[in-house]
């Protein structure tokens, strides 16, 4: 086995990056090549500006720092579907189009993201829109069940055979049915018109 002391590393610059790295024993193995550090044998096709001037590589964490080297690493969302995802592991990858790594507003439905202001928002009109959907959906469960309700104490009072009881309960779900129609009335028509 050759004494690794004997080896000479030479690595070939050619349009910003390593071209070509060849051992020699001792001379140059052509014009335009430079001598380099043993452990340079692994970085055939690196740029040049990831090496210091003895041409040992530079860690990637500061060649992030210096803006050598771009760092995206981490979870991408769609912008017009929160819910599709990616990952970038690899250093110098960049962002497919249409993805950013701003996360989504936790626990939000009604958002969207606003590329002006790179950044997901609240969408209020579809928030406010679902809000009144939900409270028109429930006035009218609420309703539904208290006519449903009603029916037993009328027809005790149609067939004169009611009790103070029944009297109560039907006026209770009358009253009920009577104070949420002008709410759902009034929802439907907001609904409508937006």
């Amino acid at each position: 086995m050759e004494d690794i002391k004997n080896i000479k590393v030479w690595y070939l610059p050619k349009d910003g990056i390593i071209a070509d790295i060849i051992t020699t024993k001792d001379k140059s193995p052509g014009e335009g090549y430079i001598e380099a550090p043993y452990d340079s044998m692994n970085h055939k096709g690196e740029p040049l500006a990831w090496f210091d001037a003895q041409m040992n590589r530079i860690d990637d964490d500061e060649l992030v720092k210096q803006g050598k080297r771009k760092d995206h690493r981490g979870t991408f969302y769609n912008i017009e579907k929160m819910s599709e995802t990616y990952e970038i592991n690899e250093l110098d990858e960049l962002p497919r189009e249409g993805f950013t790594k701003e996360v989504p507003i936790k626990n939000e439905a009604h958002q969207f993201f606003d590329t002006a202001k790179k950044k997901w928002v609240i969408d209020t009109e579809k928030k406010e829109r679902a809000e009144k959907e939900r409270t028109l959906a429930k006035l009218k469960a609420e309703v539904s069940e208290a006519e449903r309700k009603i029916i037993r104490p009328m027809r005790a009072i149609q067939q004169n055979r009611a009790t103070p009881l029944d009297i109560e309960k039907f006026n209770e779900l009358d009253s009920l049915c009577e104070n949420k129609r002008p709410k759902i009335t009034e929802l439907e028509l907001e609904l409508k018109t937006a």
